[in-house]
């Protein structure tokens, strides 16, 4: 047996390999590789494709050039479960998350930090939540990794695209929040080992934040009505002056677009809810030509309706696309034709609030039964009876009686029950795609040596922060940088706080004593560190610019972020030892 240092084909971090780690494959012969992948566990996973058996029994190791192009489908479909997430997310989470804070008359400040933070942080959540064992490495460095992508590269894009000013107040608390839960994680990983009530206080110090926030939003409240308060004038000519000059700065609504689904689906609802909060601080915003030139093109009646709205190519997405977004729509359409199917979505930007008739009874009707599939749950009995027919029944009856009892032209009055139907199977979904994805990681780290936390950073990082990118730049392009560069603090707080609470604090609640043991990367010291390095930089730097972040402030962020990806790749290929790790002889 081949020793750790000779073998080049190991995977780094410094971690011993045994010989029950799927990683371990490379030491054995190359004819003997698929069937010691068939017998070793650990090389098995809870997704639904076994993707290390599939590379390495279908695409032999032993013909270089075939495992290459195998390895290189199994990037494809990475890149493409990513899609899927961001697309989930977008198209379904956001729009069922804001509605469900209306109906829970939610304040806005709530919301944002709460359910709506849930929406854009799904995909760090979940594949924090379906991590287990050695892929918790792969999970704490995606979820710091994407902590240093978000503050810097997206805050520093959104910086360039659009100067602005900020609030230094609502900035410094959401910045100093995340210093200290970065610090306090720090602390509690330093000794690997997690209590359950050091993973339930992540979670108390997101809450306390969601109290500072609430507090001052109170506070602004009240000044706002103190400086908008109507005088008192004895001339009823002055007082009209003084309304209708008020008035004139009416915030104009989002014009509704024709379906729910779209590329623009989160940007409407994240535009829509900035309108409100401007509305309601008495500001005038100009809308954009593209948002205000909206002409609506949905057919009438049952059926037409029905096939224009599960097209998962909308013509209006085709118009005004680029080549590359037009290759991502053909990309996507076979999902996004599936979750259109069984993922209701009611959402207030768009004509009727997105209701279907036809549509939603049949989602009505499979939804249901299509979620004991994805929970794998499918097979269970209910006393002598299968309980997939009786989901079935039940989702039909009900789907027949709404269809008998509704319009096609007018929306019912119990259409935001559909949103909460729609947030289940969206989250269902989610969660089985952020499983395939940590298996497809866990793949590629095999296959080519590459450390866990070398792909929670790289790969995973990118691949759960590359939309936000997208839309916060969009919402920038659209005049709301504020909004957009708000999102880079508190979204990936909450991802952090909430992802490491609830997988520690499960783990830890199931052990009789209450504690879990962990391992973090040598790479972790680095990734905290420029976490912290671009959040006091931030600090400091809209402290001496008087809150004005312009574009000198992105390429600051921007060099940051090349210097911790290079130290990083640098470590990894040991040319440089891991920040934070000592490598100096025992004495």
């Amino acid at each position: 047996m081949r020793s750790q240092i000779s073998s080049p084909f190991l995977r780094h971090g410094h971690l011993p390999i045994r010989e029950d780690d799927c990683s371990y494959v490379w030491q054995v012969s190359a004819a003997e590789r698929c069937e010691w992948v068939k017998n070793t566990e650990d090389c098995y996973s809870d997704s639904v494709i076994q993707y290390t058996v599939l590379l390495f029994c279908y695409f032999r190791s032993e013909d270089m050039a075939l495992f290459a192009g195998g390895l290189a489908l199994v990037l494809f479909w990475l890149l493409y479960l990513f899609l899927i997430l961001g697309t989930t997310a977008d198209n379904f989470f956001c729009p069922a998350l804001a509605v469900i804070a209306s109906v829970m008359h939610l304040s806005d400040s709530i919301a944002g930090v709460t359910i709506l933070a849930f929406g854009n942080g799904a995909p760090d959540i979940f594949t924090s939540l379906v991590s287990r064992g050695d892929e918790a490495i792969i999970m704490f460095t995606e979820l710091i990794g994407a902590g240093v992508f978000v503050t810097s590269m997206i805050a520093g894009s959104v910086a360039i695209t659009k100067p602005f000013t900020v609030s230094l107040r609502s900035l410094t608390r959401d910045a100093c929040f995340y210093i200290v839960s970065v610090c306090w994680i720090s602390y509690v990983v330093w000794d690997e080992m997690v209590y359950l009530w050091e993973a339930i206080s992540f979670i108390l110090v997101y809450i306390l934040f969601i109290v500072a926030v609430v507090i001052m939003q109170v506070y602004d409240t009240r000044e706002e009505t103190l400086k908008t308060r109507i005088p008192s004038v004895p001339d009823p000519d002055v007082l009209h002056t003084y309304l209708v000059n008020r008035d004139t700065g009416a915030i104009p609504k989002i014009p509704g677009r024709s379906r729910p689904f779209g590329l623009h689906a989160k940007l409407d609802i994240a535009i829509a809810a900035e309108l409100q909060r401007a509305k309601l601080r008495g500001e005038s915003v100009q809308l954009s030509p593209e948002i205000s030139e909206y002409v609506s093109d949905r057919p009438k009646g049952l059926f037409r309706e029905f096939l224009y709205d599960v097209n998962p190519i909308s013509k209006e997405d085709w118009k005004k696309s680029n080549k590359l977004f037009k290759i991502v729509l053909i990309v996507r359409s076979p999902a996004m034709l599936l979750l259109q199917l069984f993922i209701p979505v009611v959402n207030p930007t768009v004509e009727k609030q997105g209701w279907s008739k036809l549509l939603n009874c049949f989602q009505l009707c499979v939804t249901p039964t299509i979620a004991l599939f994805l929970l794998n749950v499918w097979q269970t009995t209910f006393g002598n009876l299968p309980v997939m027919p009786i989901f079935l029944v039940a989702g039909t009856v009900i789907g027949v009686i709404v269809f008998l009892t509704t319009h096609v032209d007018r929306v019912p009055k119990f259409h935001n029950v559909f949103a909460f139907l729609g947030f289940l199977a969206a989250m269902l979904t989610v969660y089985l795609v952020a499983g395939e994805v940590m298996a497809v990681l866990q793949c590629i780290g095999y296959a080519c040596s590459i450390s866990d936390a070398m792909l929670g950073i790289t790969f995973l990082a990118w691949g759960n922060s590359i939309g936000d990118l997208i839309s916060n730049v969009a919402i920038a392009r659209r005049g709301f940088p504020r909004m957009g560069y708000a999102a880079c603090f508190g979204g990936p707080m909450f991802n952090t706080l909430l992802g490491l609470g609830l997988t520690y604090g499960i783990a830890a609640a199931t052990d009789p004593e209450q504690q879990t043991k962990i391992r973090i990367s040598d790479m972790a010291p680095g990734c905290l560190a420029f976490l912290l390095c671009s959040l006091v930089a931030t600090i400091i730097y809209l402290n001496i610019t008087g809150a004005t972040v312009r574009r000198s402030y992105g390429g600051l962020l921007y060099s940051i972020y090349f210097a911790f990806i290079l130290i990083q790749f640098l470590s990894e290929f040991h040319v440089i030892h891991p920040l934070g790790t000592d490598h100096r002889p025992d004495v």
